[in-house]
């Protein structure tokens, strides 16, 4: 369960559009933990810039819990962040699709699951509460939780949360030719990382 530091992340990449939207990225999410965010506001101008052009430099899958909002954490603006936001950070149908169009569209160079603490889709999981809902998906929210038992690891909600970020991953590495073949090309970076929402920190898993 290896944490990997930002730092340590871009100290190891070339220069080039990987490295800085990984490096733009960083910055606004070290902007959001000393409250000096930046894009908060719009002019008439802005937005109208926006609407006539996207230059997303991540695409996110991320979870649909209202405290975990990825143009936030990261302080980006509009047009910065391609998301798909679902229940448990899975690799949906939306999710693939969204991913589809960020890399072979919008070229995007880095793309990040984000799972996050206190996730009330694992919660379900760890305490056996049964529902119909999700089908498959939960299924694999359900995989990621035996991961997460098996380890032994005395911290099972935040192990688990980790398996379910690693669980997409495989997922949608598996999944979409799209991501397969911009990595293959070393066009585009697959990340994992969960949010702390007592911290406020983003951590990169390994």
């Amino acid at each position: 369960m290896n944490e990997l530091g930002w730092e340590a992340l871009l100290s190891g990449l070339p220069d080039g559009p990987i490295r800085q939207a990984i490096s733009a990225l960083f910055e606004g999410h070290r902007r959001f933990l000393a409250e000096r965010a930046e894009f908060t506001t719009y002019s008439t101008a802005d937005l109208q810039a926006i609407a006539t052009n996207q230059r997303p430099i991540a695409a996110i899958v991320g979870c649909s819990d209202s405290r975990v909002t990825p143009e936030v954490i990261f302080d980006q603006p509009m047009g910065q962040i391609f998301a798909s936001r679902v229940p448990g950070n899975v690799a949906s149908d939306s999710a693939k699709w969204m991913l589809d169009i960020a890399v072979t569209e919008l070229h995007v160079p880095v793309v990040i699951v984000l799972g996050h603490t206190r996730c009330l889709a694992v919660g379900q999981i760890i305490d056996g509460r049964v529902s119909s809902a999700g089908g498959a998906l939960r299924f694999d929210v359900q995989k990621a939780v035996h991961r997460a038992r098996l380890s032994g690891d005395p911290e099972l909600y935040r192990r688990s949360i980790i398996e379910n970020v690693r669980m997409t991953l495989e997922n949608l590495h598996r999944d979409s030719y799209a991501v397969q073949r911009a990595e293959d090309r070393g066009e585009m970076m697959l990340l994992g990382a969960y949010y702390d929402m007592d911290s406020g920190q983003v951590h990169l898993i390994e």
